[in-house]
């Protein structure tokens, strides 16, 4: 599992972005894992599920969000990432990631995640 750190707060995350337009969700998983991360690989087209939080913009208004995530297997770093020098990265595994990140209901996903990897192990 990989986290990153966002930019202002410095907390744990997952790459994610807004909608854009033109493309799919899965195609937006897959560029925020490139630029935030510097990472590419397959990304599953179905949705693994879904966590909300909020979002404090600049103005230091909250806004609601609810964040479809998409798994990518990994296959490669990139040379260089827009946003090097700007995050941290973390690997590590689904459980210590559960861990890590604030949002609960991002944690019930990394959870439900390890307990699925852990399955297909046994």
């Amino acid at each position: 599992m990989l986290l990153i750190t966002t930019r202002e707060s410095r907390r744990w995350a997952i790459p994610k972005g807004w909608p854009m337009e033109g493309k799919s969700a899965h195609q937006v998983a897959e560029q925020e894992a490139r630029e935030e991360a510097g990472v590419c690989g397959k990304v599953s087209k179905k949705a693994f599920g879904y966590f909300t939080y909020l979002k404090c913009l600049s103005d230091g208004e909250n806004v609601p969000c609810v964040v479809q995530v998409h798994l990518l297997k990994f296959e490669k770093p990139l040379d260089h990432d827009r946003e090097q020098g700007q995050r941290e990265l973390l690997w590590c595994f689904c459980f210590e990631a559960a861990v890590k990140v604030d949002e609960p209901e991002l944690k019930g996903l990394l959870r439900l995640l390890h307990e699925r990897k852990s399955k297909l192990r046994q």
